[in-house]
C-alpha cells in the first residue's frame, strides 16, 4: 500500500480506490479474528473496520461510483447493523460486570439477573450476526475486490488529485458537524447528540489516512476522537438506559407473578412455588442511578468543551487545513492575465532583457514546450508541459541540458517563437513585457496567487494598454508558433 503522501498527490480516482482496498484488507483481517474467545476485542475491531470502509465508500462516492454498486452498500449497511447489536450487548455486559464493587450486598442479585438476561439476548444477536456474515460479507468483499482496481482515467497532465478532492469533502463534513453541534441543547437531545458523534466519526475517518502528512491534522483527529469518545459514553448510557427500563419492567412482572403465586397458590392444585427474597429490582435501580451519573458527567464535559461557541477554534483549524489541501492540489498551476500592448513601455528599459527562444513538439492535449533562455552571457534550457487555456492553466516544468535540448529541438521546426522579455516589478506583482522578434506584437502578462486576485495595471503601463486578451487562443504562444 502506498504512503499517505503519495495518495494525496495521486489522482482522486486512483487514490480513493487504493484507500478503499486497504480498508477492505483491514476488514478481512478483522474478520479472521471473530469467534476466538481469547480475543475479546475481535468484534469491536471488525465493526470499526466495516464502519471505516462504509465511511470511505460514502465520502469518495463521486469518484468510486463505477466500482461500488448500491447492492454492495446495502450489504455493508446490514452487516454494520448486525455487528452493532452484538457489540452494544458486549459493551453492556462488560459494564455490568464491573459494577459489583459499587453495589451493596442486597443489590447484587440484580447484577446476576441482568447479566443472565443480557447473555440470552447476546446469544440471539450473535446468531443473527453469523447469518449476516454469511449472507452479506463475502459477496460484498468479492464484488469490491473485483471492481475497485478498475477505473477509467482521462489523459490529463494534472487531474484532480486526492488533495483537491479531499478539501471540499473536509469542508462539507465539518459544516455538517458544526450544524449538528448547534442543535444540541440539553442532555435529553439524545438523537441530536448521536448525530454529532456520527459526524465527528465521519470527519475523523476521512482525515486519518492522510493525517501524518498534513500539518495540524493529527491534532484535529485527536480532538475528533475525544469528542467521539465522550459522546460514545453518553450514547451507551442512553442505549443502556432503555435496556434497564425494560429490565425493570420485566423484573416487576416476574416479582408480581411470584407474589401472586405465593398468595393465591391455594386456588391451584399445583405445588407451591419456591419463594426467594432475591428481588433484582434494588440492584437494577442502583444501576440506573449510576448510569444517570455517568451520562450527566459525560454531557457536562461535552458541554464545557464543545457547546456555546467552544468549538470555534477547532473549526477554524479545520478550514485552515482545507485551505492547505487546496494549495497543495493547485501547486504547479499557472494563474495569469494577459494584455495586448501597442508598444514596449519605456519602463521596460529599466530592467535587463531576457532573450527567449521556444518551440513545441507535436501533440494535441499533452504538448511539450522546449525553451532556451539567454541573459548577460548566460544560457539555460527547460522542458515544460502545459495544459488548459484562459486564466488558470497547468504548468509542469523542469530544467534540462544543452545536449538534450539540441537533440529534441529539431522536432519543433515550424512551431517556434522568439521574443525579448522584460520583467518589471509593480507593487507585489511582476509584469512580464514580451516583445516578439519574429512579428510586430507586444504582450504583457502578470502571474497571480489566485484566480480572484484583483488586477490594476500600473500607471506606466496604462497608456500602452489596448485590451485584455486572457483566454483568447490567438494570443497564446503555442498558437502564435503555428
Amino acid at each position: 500500500m502506498e504512503s499517505a503522501t503519495s495518495l494525496l498527490d495521486r489522482s482522486a480516482a486512483e487514490a480513493a480506490r487504493l484507500l478503499a482496498l486497504r480498508l477492505l484488507d483491514d476488514a478481512a483481517s478483522a474478520r479472521l479474528r471473530l469467534g476466538h474467545p481469547e480475543d475479546p476485542e475481535a468484534l469491536h475491531a471488525f465493526r470499526v473496520a466495516i464502519r471505516r470502509l462504509r465511511s470511505a465508500l460514502r465520502a469518495w462516492n463521486d469518484v468510486l461510483h463505477e466500482g461500488v454498486s448500491p447492492k454492495v452498500l446495502r450489504r455493508l449497511r446490514r452487516l454494520a447493523r448486525a455487528t452493532g447489536e452484538s457489540r452494544d450487548l458486549e459493551v453492556h455486559l462488560a459494564w455490568v460486570a464491573g459494577q459489583a464493587p459499587h453495589l451493596r450486598e442486597y443489590q447484587r442479585p440484580g447484577l446476576a439477573w441482568l447479566e443472565e438476561r443480557l447473555r440470552r439476548r447476546q446469544h440471539k444477536a450473535d446468531e443473527r450476526l453469523a447469518r449476516a456474515l454469511e449472507h452479506y460479507y463475502a459477496p460484498a468483499d468479492a464484488r469490491l475486490r473485483r471492481r475497485l482496481p478498475v477505473y477509467r482515467a482521462t489523459l490529463d497532465p494534472r487531474p484532480l488529485t486526492a488533495a483537491g478532492a479531499l478539501a471540499p469533502l473536509v469542508l462539507r463534513l465539518a459544516g455538517e458537524l458544526e450544524a449538528r453541534l448547534a442543535q444540541v441543547q440539553s442532555i435529553a437531545d439524545e438523537a441530536r447528540a448521536h448525530e454529532v458523534r456520527i459526524g465527528a466519526k465521519r470527519l475523523r475517518y476521512l482525515l486519518e489516512p492522510f493525517a501524518a502528512e498534513l500539518e495540524g491534522a493529527p491534532a484535529i483527529v485527536a480532538q475528533l476522537k475525544a469528542l467521539q469518545d465522550v459522546l460514545g459514553v453518553l450514547h451507551d448510557a442512553h442505549v443502556f438506559a432503555g435496556e434497564l427500563g425494560e429490565s425493570l419492567e420485566g423484573a416487576a412482572v416476574e416479582q408480581a407473578k411470584r407474589v401472586s403465586r405465593e398468595l393465591l397458590q391455594w386456588t391451584s392444585d399445583a405445588a407451591p412455588p419456591e419463594i426467594t427474597d432475591e428481588d433484582p429490582r434494588p440492584g437494577l435501580v442502583a444501576l440506573a442511578h449510576r448510569l444517570r451519573d455517568i451520562a450527566e458527567s459525560a454531557y457536562t464535559r461535552f458541554q464545557a468543551e464543545w457547546l456555546g461557541g467552544k468549538s470555534a477554534g477547532f473549526f477554524a483549524d479545520v478550514r485552515d487545513l482545507a485551505a492547505r489541501l487546496t494549495a497543495r492540489a493547485t501547486a504547479g498551476r499557472e494563474i495569469e492575465r494577459k494584455y495586448l500592448l501597442s508598444a514596449v513601455p519605456p519602463e521596460a528599459s529599466t530592467v535587463e532583457a531576457l532573450e527567449i527562444e521556444q518551440g513545441w513538439l507535436p501533440g494535441e492535449r499533452l504538448v511539450e514546450r522546449l525553451r532556451r533562455l539567454r541573459w548577460n552571457g548566460s544560457e539555460a534550457w527547460f522542458r515544460t508541459v502545459k495544459s488548459g487555456t484562459g486564466l488558470e492553466r497547468v504548468e509542469l516544468e523542469e530544467a534540462t541540458t544543452a545536449e538534450v535540448f539540441d537533440g529534441i529541438w529539431p522536432l519543433t521546426d515550424g512551431r517556434r517563437v522568439r521574443k525579448r522579455r522584460y520583467r518589471v516589478p509593480a507593487g507585489d506583482l511582476i509584469w512580464e513585457i514580451d516583445q516578439f522578434l519574429d512579428r510586430d506584437l507586444v504582450l504583457a502578462e502578470v502571474e497571480l496567487a489566485a484566480a480572484d486576485t484583483p488586477v490594476v495595471p500600473p500607471e506606466w503601463l496604462q497608456p500602452y494598454l489596448v485590451r485584455e486578451v486572457t483566454g483568447e487562443v490567438e494570443f497564446e504562444n503555442r498558437h502564435l508558433a503555428g
